[in-house]
């Protein structure tokens, strides 16, 4: 059975539709919008969970962005709230059985515009993860620091959430969501719901929250007492099904004293992840790559400025300098002129532009890269890679 799945992951070709999951697979979808990073999961029974929603909107003259996915008459969390129902499988009985919201950025939660009118039965804005759980309940929303929201702001943290705390607490009240805080060094905060005795071979570890690290043995303070900034505070977790492994880290790059520390922490290869903090500069550091080896790596950006990516530091991923072997690298976005600029680089690239989606196979051992068409609300496949084998 295992093995005709795959013959039929491989034998979708461009223009066909994807898939739907089957019990046994494990998908990762990063869903684009070019309003900020948000990544579904639907896990090997059918446990289903989001990490972030971000949305801000409109672009600016200093903050230059690609065109909104797929055009700027719907908004963004409308964008994932369609994603979501159109791949989300029975088992999860129409809800969300988990969100994470790593940090408190707007291209993580949502931004609070100033011509936003309060949804007048909830009393908040419906931007980002607000949004999405307006149309998709949620069982259990973890970030990084719940319930002490307004003492864990940094100076650096987003303006325009105020309408965090207040949906937070609403859904809570009125639809039965629970909130709480990411358990570093844990394994059993993020577990599957549906049928856990079928696949003991997977889990979720928390590494990260609050600039608090599990080292491999016991909790430490990456800040020992310095200014935490909000990227640093970032949740980081791997998750893990047989012989394949995924790290995210929201924004917790090189330029904290989290990224490295984490890595240690992993301390192997692994397969795939997402990219800390868009690859921007100081992101993905030469010691962070050389322990985690990643054959797949996923870039959710959305500024057409070379700063997100940074292109010096793509180059230097997909050259031989950090590891060996070949390096698949997939944006969400890329801006036409970063395109033109750097051919040498980006042509390099397995994938630009779409919805990037990560298909494990029954039991672990090999998965496949699907890119997907973000132009319409159809998701047909622009490209297929694999498969890879795990590590």
């Amino acid at each position: 059975m295992h093995l005709l799945i795959s013959l039929l992951a491989s034998a979708f070709i461009a223009g066909a539709p994807l898939p739907p999951w089957q019990e046994g697979c494990l998908d990762i979808h990063a869903i684009n919008s070019g309003r900020g990073e948000c990544t579904f999961f639907i896990l090997p029974d059918g446990t289903t969970m989001l990490v972030d929603a971000g949305e801000f909107v409109p672009a600016t003259q200093k903050y230059p962005f690609v065109p909104q996915k797929p055009h700027e008459g719907v908004r963004p969390y409308e964008v994932y709230v369609r994603y979501i129902k159109h791949f989300m499988p029975a088992a999860s009985r129409g809800a969300l059985d988990y969100a994470v919201i790593t940090h408190y950025h707007i291209d993580h939660t949502g931004k609070q515009e100033k011509d936003m009118v309060p949804d007048p039965e909830r009393g908040y804005v419906l931007t980002g993860i607000s949004g999405v759980e307006s149309e998709i309940p949620i069982r259990r929303l973890v970030d990084r620091a719940w319930p002490r929201f307004e003492e864990s702001l940094l100076e650096n943290s987003s303006k325009n959430i105020d309408f965090y705390p207040a949906f937070v607490r609403y859904a809570c009240r009125h639809d039965g969501m629970k909130a709480e805080a990411m358990e570093v060094g844990s394994r059993k905060q993020l577990r599957l719901r549906h049928h856990p005795c079928r696949y003991r071979n997977f889990s979720i570890f928390n590494y990260a929250a609050s600039g608090i690290i599990w080292d491999g043995s016991k909790k430490t303070d990456a800040y020992e007492g310095q200014k935490m900034r909000e990227n640093g505070a970032s949740c980081c977790f791997l998750l893990s099904y047989g012989d394949f492994d995924y790290y995210t880290g929201g924004d917790a790059g090189g330029n904290s004293p989290v990224e490295v520390p984490v890595a240690r922490a992993i301390g192997r290869p692994i397969e795939a992840l997402k990219a800390n903090h868009h690859l921007s500069y100081y992101t993905m550091k030469d010691e962070t790559m050389r322990i985690l080896q990643p054959e797949v790596i996923v870039t959710q950006g959305f500024t057409v400025r070379d700063i997100q990516p940074d292109y010096t530091i793509v180059d230097r991923i997909l050259s031989d300098e950090l590891y060996p072997g070949r390096k698949y690298m997939y944006f969400t976005n890329l801006g036409q002129q970063q395109l033109e600029a750097h051919k040498d680089v980006y042509s390099r690239a397995a994938g630009i532009g779409g919805h990037v989606v990560i298909r494990v196979m029954p039991g672990g051992k090999e998965y496949f890269v699907y890119l997907l068409d973000d132009t319409d609300f159809e998701y047909h496949i622009i490209s297929v890679d694999g498969p890879f084998k795990c590590k």
